[in-house]
């Protein structure tokens, strides 16, 4: 009996499981390896089992190098497809041809035959298979032509004109191998809906041909008018098409083009347990490749039956009946919106709202975007396009006051649910009745932890009582069809902001409250479509998987079938997908606004002449010059920030060097230039200078605008603004005046056609609306890789496309590897300067826009630190490590080359990172497993001496309930994350609730949220491991964030305070000594800077919050620039808080800035007042906690300005009986809440740990 081999370590085995038994029969032995059998090959050749070789592999796939010298062995081998090397088969020529053609094509008859003759034995020929057709499970054979199944259809079902369509495109390996019971199910659950099923099938690609009609099967069948499908559901796994170019066919079709899944581990019970909801290693397959083509709401349709049986597992889809009933639901809806007329749709119109900064303040923040503008905007649009939109506000502040005045919001410090009712801002109130017809619809699971967390219905937050039964109120404005509303609040209740009403600061995972529910299931029953205006929103974090969700996870309960379209800024990816991803979301991605350089004001100027001068007499050693320069400079050192009062001439002298790099660091600075009018194409020099922001990072070879401001005639102080001049010339030269013709005829022709082209781009901005339209009308949006103008791609242009995340798996790129490496040799030199030795441990924070905007330079620095490298296969992608050898661990500092240590590093990464970049947890964790294993001493090799002391400690913990491999296991993880389905570090939730007395809170905070280890077996579900945390972060020496784009810095994002300030106030609190705190820029091509975030934080404040031209411009956007100001101020305090790094003059400057100048605090007062009280709240807190040592004289301003304030506000209340909290600041931490039990509690706390 001659023994067979088939290796694929890709497709299914399931045909080939088929013919064992009739094989066996006829004197051969198949053998079938699938995926992860690599090495039970090896071993049967080896022992001699295997006489004949067929296999389908790639020369890049993981090991093929040592799989290629076993295979080598096998005397008769035949390789199918074009990833094997020449050579490798060694049949003739002509035979190889004729046997290869029997496995061209899945066919089970075919593939009999072809292995026969393999053998030797008798066979008949090929016959031709049509892996092409229309099929449907009740029909008695497939279909070649819509005019077939047309009459088909007519014959069996009766008319089909005029009924919805859905085109359904499947594998044809389904078929071949008889494995569809998911898409029958799917085709009868359609059919039961009033839609027709019009399946197709094919396979994944076919061979390249300029005619579109051969390469793709379903698309010669979809645009048949016959049966025009209205939605198409895409069953195909991997790339749909096979380049952006052909993206032309669906925006000829037209339609939404939805995902379909399978799960080929998990049974259906087992995976709607599971927390995770697809793999890691599905995510590339089933996500990310058909994201690269607009293909929206990814759903699981089935799960996997396995058959043990055989010599392997053969596993047979299993349908997921709600998730089927749930796309053909989806499939009504949105055939409904490309159905209905204009005038009827009813339209949801969700705006951001951040409870946690003030309901008051912050409603409609958006990042980057002039959201209440823009919405008229589009209000204005819709109405011209025929939609009712009632009357619309003149502009967009008419609109917000009307929600202010009608108090359309949610209860929150100044808001009490009667003022809500008594000004008209309620839409509806929701009784029981009405709330449990839908709420009863869920499984019993879902209603019992709503129940557990919130209590019985109505719950804890908006509660309405009338006519003697409780309600929920849903707040919002009407305008015709369309309503206006703010979004619930997600994890709190009341007219409070403390550590008691603050849920999910308790209990991350807390589900969303009754109220919550109830204004979701409202805009399900009232509107067609909901549109959630802006960046970003908490529908997205809500508790569930991490993607691809099931009807029991709270996101998808909230949306059930409606569309989710959302405008969203272009330049946060990892955000974008989560929204996609978990939201349902149709991205339309929006501009971000233009960049320009900080302003330096002239007394900035004036004293940076002041410095240049004072080196200079100090360079010639001028003394009595040097005095007399000293004193003289004293009171403007003061006056601007540099110095406290008081400073001596000493001092100063000690300063000069770091105040020149201050300034310097803010003159090259980029900072946002106002916000983005949705829909609208930016000015000729806001467009200019977008196009300037690119050049560094640009193919042209130009390192910054500085180089094209030099061609400029004139040479005027302005750089930028000569830059500016001369790409406005490049885009219009008809309009150049005679001084600027000549300058521009000598710029390089490469630079002026990039300028015109990212311009073209640009100007299409105006496509954002009409995308925006399209999606409400049902049809398809273009896709677009997402990022930053600012990153030099001009592929993130133009925008108004459904944006799409970069390949990770090909990170860290090689530019990115370069950066990375410098970034850890800058550090190490940095601390090796400081301490006189290098460090053994940092604490990092590792972000989803390393990945989706800087292309992994923050994991090629963590690589560098650990000692290893990427290890890149032939297609690009970054599959494992390669450990450096230590004595090639080589630095130069000062002139001196030196041997430097490998050194550890604890990584907290992002929720996002978790969900949607967990290639980078599994290359860390394999570097970090490699190096531990180097048999190096300890002073060469912390992480190894850091995996051996924690196998120890682990050990004498654990050794009586775990065996010693699985300790091994816990000693080696590094990589660390909130719990799966939980986003956020906790430490912001506390700080913006005052919920805390110490550091030491803030740091037990930190560690109970992101205490979940990944890597390894425990890559997508975690484990619990927040005393190995602690461990880890008691020994590091620094801790470090990185900025990825100049458009967010320190005071931008208080999730960067939350983050690394959350790990530092850790490792403080468990060390007894503050790490050095880190920031790291690599945001100027060649100027990476390291710097301490007091600097940072000094960099950012002189740019923006204290640079007047910023606050000036800011000013334009009324309450929203009100709003900016506020937002960076609560940050500066968490930074404050959690760090000890922001100095008493930054807090001053704060007062003199916001409070103390008339002008500032008025407009304040009447733009958003809230947000004022906010900025004085802070100041107080700051002061009243020991972060700020105030003057006198600034404090009394602001506890005037505070109380002036708050008298202000009351009298806006008006006379209400509920309590509410106002200005008011209550400290309730854990010990005063008794429901509040962390898991995890910090040494040396009365608490009993847990």
């Amino acid at each position: 009996m001659k023994t067979l081999a088939f290796f694929n370590n890709i497709h299914s085995s399931a045909l080939w499981h088929q013919l064992t038994g009739p094989l066996e029969k006829e004197g051969i032995r198949l053998l079938t390896y699938g995926f992860g059998g690599e090495q039970q090959l090896v071993e049967d050749i080896e022992n001699g089992r295997v006489d004949i070789l067929l296999t389908n592999v790639s020369a890049d796939m993981p090991g093929f190098a040592d799989l290629k010298r076993a295979m080598l062995e096998v005397p008769v081998r035949v390789g199918l497809g074009s990833g094997l090397p020449s050579g490798f088969s060694t049949l003739p020529e002509a035979e190889l041809e004729a046997v290869q053609s029997y496995f061209a094509v899945l066919s089970k008859e075919n593939f009999h035959q072809g292995l026969r003759r393999l053998a030797g034995l008798g066979h008949e020929p090929c016959r031709k298979v049509s892996s092409s057709g229309i099929y449907h499970p009740d029909a008695p054979d497939r279909f070649d032509t819509v005019e077939a199944y047309h009459a088909w259809l007519l014959e069996e079902r009766g008319a089909v004109t005029g009924e919805p369509v859905a085109g359904i495109i499947m594998h044809y390996s389904m078929l071949a191998e008889g494995n569809h019971a998911d898409i029958d199910a799917l085709v009868r659950e359609l059919e039961q809906q009033g839609v027709v099923p019009f399946c197709v099938f094919c396979d994944t690609l076919a061979e390249s041909s300029p005619d579109r009609l051969t390469m793709y099967p379903w698309y010669r069948y979809f645009r048949e008018k016959e049966l025009h499908p209205d939605v198409i559901l895409n069953a195909l796994m991997g790339r749909l098409i096979a380049s952006a170019e052909d993206r032309v066919i669906f925006r000829e079709l037209d339609v939404p083009v939805m995902q379909l899944i399978r799960n080929y581990t998990l049974s259906p019970e087992q995976w709607l347990e599971d927390p995770v909801g697809i793999s890691a290693m599905s995510l590339t397959h089933s996500l990310v490749q058909p994201e690269m083509f607009g293909v929206i709401d990814p759903v699981m349709i089935a799960g996997s039956r396995r058959n043990p049986e055989g010599p392997y597992t053969v596993s047979s889809a299993v349908p997921i009946a709600e998730r089927i009933r749930a796309v053909a639901g989806r499939v009504r809806r949105w055939v409904r919106l490309r159905r209905l007329s204009n005038s009827e749709k009813r339209v949801a119109i969700v705006l951001h709202n951040n409870p946690c900064k003030g309901v008051e303040s912050t409603v409609g923040m958006a990042a980057g975007l002039d959201t209440f503008n823009s919405l008229i905007a589009v209000l204005r649009r819709m109405q011209h396009e025929g939609y009712d939109v009632g009357t619309v506000p003149e502009n967009g502040k008419a609109l917000l006051d009307q929600i202010q005045e009608r108090k359309a919001l949610h209860e929150f410090r100044w808001t009490t649910t009667d003022e809500i009712v008594r000004k008209g801002g309620v839409l509806h109130t929701m009784g029981r009745k009405e709330y449990e017809e839908r709420f009863s619809c869920f499984d019993v699971s879902v209603r019992a932890k709503v129940d557990d967390d919130w209590g019985d219905f109505p719950g804890e937050g908006m509660v309405w009582h009338q006519n003697g039964e409780d309600a929920v109120l849903i707040t919002g404005l009407r305008f015709g069809n369309i309503t206006v509303m703010a979004q619930p609040k997600r994890g709190c209740y009341g007219s409070r902001c403390d550590g008691e009403v603050c849920r999910i600061l308790h209990d991350p995972e807390i589900s969303p409250p009754h109220q919550w529910l109830a204004t979701y299931f409202w805009i399900q029953d009232h509107a067609d479509a909901v549109v959630h205006f802006g960046t970003s929103g908490a529908l997205e974090y809500l508790p569930g998987k991490r993607a691809v969700l099931s009807g029991s996870c709270f996101s998808d309960i909230s949306l059930g079938d409606l569309p989710n379209i959302y405008p969203y800024i272009m330049d946060v990816p990892g955000e974008g997908m989560t929204a996609k991803r978990r939201g349902r979301a149709v991205i339309v991605d929006h501009l971000t606004p233009a960049s320009r350089p900080a302003s330096v004001s002239d007394e900035l100027a004036s004293f940076e002449e002041m410095l240049a001068e004072y080196r200079r007499a100090a360079d010639g050693n001028e003394r009595s010059r040097l005095e007399a320069l000293g004193r003289g400079m004293l009171e403007p050192a003061v006056k601007l920030r540099f110095l406290d009062e008081g400073a001596s001439v000493e001092q100063l002298h000690d300063g000069v060097e770091r105040f020149s790099r201050q300034i310097e660091r803010v003159k090259r600075s980029m900072v946002p230039d106002g916000m983005h009018l949705f829909g609208q194409v930016p000015g000729n020099r806001a467009m200019a200078a977008m196009i300037l922001s690119a050049v560094p990072r640009s193919p042209l070879g130009v390192s910054s605008y500085a180089e094209i401001a030099k061609k400029h005639p004139a040479q005027g102080e302005d750089v930028f603004e000569n830059a500016v001049d001369i790409v406005c010339a490049i885009l219009d030269e008809s309009a150049l005046p005679d001084h600027m013709k000549s300058c521009i005829g000598e710029l390089p022709l490469d630079l002026k056609r990039w300028c015109r082209e990212m311009a073209r781009n640009v100007s299409r901005a105006g496509q954002e609306t009409e995308s925006l339209l399209q999606a409400l009308d049902g049809g398809y949006v273009d896709a677009g890789l997402a990022g930053s103008i600012s990153s030099g791609k001009p592929d993130v242009l133009p925008s108004g496309r459904n944006f799409f995340a970069a390949d990770i798996m090909t990170m860290p790129t090689d530019a990115a590897w370069d950066i990375g490496r410098e970034l850890g040799d800058r550090l190490l030199e940095r601390f090796y300067r400081e301490e006189g030795r290098f460090p053994e441990s940092i604490g990092l924070s590792l972000w989803s826009s390393d990945a989706f905007k800087s292309d992994g330079e923050t994991l090629a620095q963590i690589f560098h630190l650990l000692g290893v490298s990427p290890l890149r296969q032939a297609n690009g992608r970054v599959s494992n490590v390669r450990v450096t050898p230590a004595e090639d661990l080589v630095i130069e500092i000062d002139g001196t080359r030196m041997n430097r240590p490998r050194v550890d590093a604890t990584i907290e990464t992002s929720s996002i990172v978790r969900d949607m970049v967990p290639h980078f947890i599994t290359l860390i964790d394999k570097a970090v497993t490699a190096v531990s294993a180097c048999e190096e001493p300890p002073e060469v090799n912390a992480v190894r001496k850091h995996t051996l002391e924690q196998f120890s400690r682990l050990q004498q913990d654990l050794s009586d309930r775990m065996d010693e491999s699985s300790i091994q296991r816990l000693a080696l993880f590094r990589v660390f994350s909130s719990a799966p389905g939980a986003y956020g570090s906790g430490v912001g939730l506390m700080l913006d609730a005052s919920a805390w007395e110490q550091e030491a809170d803030l740091g037990e905070a930190y560690i109970n949220h992101t205490g979940y280890a990944y890597g390894g077996a425990q890559l997508d579900a975690g484990r619990e491991a927040h005393e190995l945390l602690a461990r880890q972060l008691a020994r590091i020496d620094i801790t470090c964030i990185k900025q990825t784009s100049a458009e967010y810095d320190a005071l931008d994002c208080s999730c960067y305070a939350s983050s690394a300030g959350g790990m530092t106030a850790a490792a403080s609190s468990l060390s007894g000594s503050r790490p050095k705190t880190w920031w790291i820029d690599a945001t100027v091509p060649g100027e990476h800077d390291i710097r301490d975030f007091r600097d940072e934080i000094d960099r950012s404040t002189r740019a923006k919050l204290f640079n007047r031209e910023w606050i000036r411009r800011m000013k334009e956007y009324g309450f929203q620039g009100a709003q900016s100001f506020a937002a960076q101020v609560n940050t500066l305090f968490k930074w404050s808080a959690t760090t000890g790094e922001v100095e008493d003059r930054v807090f001053n400057g704060v007062v003199e800035t916001f409070v103390a100048d008339e002008e500032n605090r008025e407009w304040l007062r009447e733009q958003n007042p809230y947000a004022l009280e906010e900025i004085t709240r802070r100041l107080l807190e700051a002061e009243a906690r020991g972060l700020w040592d105030a003057r006198e004289d600034l404090l009394e301003v602001v506890r005037t300005a505070a109380l002036a304030l708050e008298g202000d506000l009351e009298e806006r209340i008006g006379d209400v009986d509920e309590e509410f909290q106002g200005s008011r600041i209550d400290v309730l931490t854990e010990k005063d809440v008794e429901r509040w039990k962390s898991r995890w509690t910090m040494p040396g706390k009365p608490e009993e740990r847990t």
